[in-house]
């Protein structure tokens, strides 16, 4: 980030990666970091400045300015899922939570996905669906039936959705 006039504007990280992929503006930015940016030229202090390493204050004081890296580093970041999406990767489910709130939450989003108010389907066809977003199919099929989100038959031949 550069400052000017108390209003910060982002600087792309390429340009940072840039000046300090150069030899001397490297070794100038350390000086800098190090001993004070009264050491350097104007040429560095200009190059820097440029680049979002060094900033200029409403003062015209010029400064070492390291919350560039620390906005490098958020645009770059990938956001946190919420909701249910937190308990999926790459589409498909790592684990059924243990909490009962996150669990159910899950559960009752599957149930709502897969399986129509309707449907009556035979157990490989609730396999397929499962399928989709889980390895462990029998696990997942089970915590199903048994935190109540499909109902099944008693022999197991026939499922739906619970009301």
């Amino acid at each position: 980030m550069t400052m000017s006039d108390d209003k910060a504007t982002p600087v792309p990280w390429q340009r940072v990666f840039a000046a300090l992929a150069n030899d001397k503006l490297r070794l100038a930015y350390g000086l800098a970091v190090v001993h004070g940016v009264d050491r350097l030229d104007e040429r560095e202090t200009r190059k820097l400045t440029g680049a979002g390493l060094l900033s200029t204050g409403s003062d015209g004081a010029t400064a070492v300015d390291g919350s560039v890296f620390a906005a490098a580093l958020a645009a770059a970041a990938t956001p946190q899922p919420t909701g249910v999406d937190r308990f999926f990767h790459e589409g498909r489910i790592t684990t059924v939570p243990r909490r009962t709130e996150d669990r159910d939450e899950l559960l009752g989003h599957l149930a709502v996905r897969l399986f129509g108010a309707e449907d009556v389907l035979t157990e490989g066809e609730v396999n397929r669906l499962l399928a989709t977003v889980t390895r462990d199919v029998p696990s997942l099929r089970r915590a199903l039936v048994d935190f109540g989100f499909l109902t099944r038959e008693t022999d197991g031949s026939l499922y739906w959705r619970s009301a």
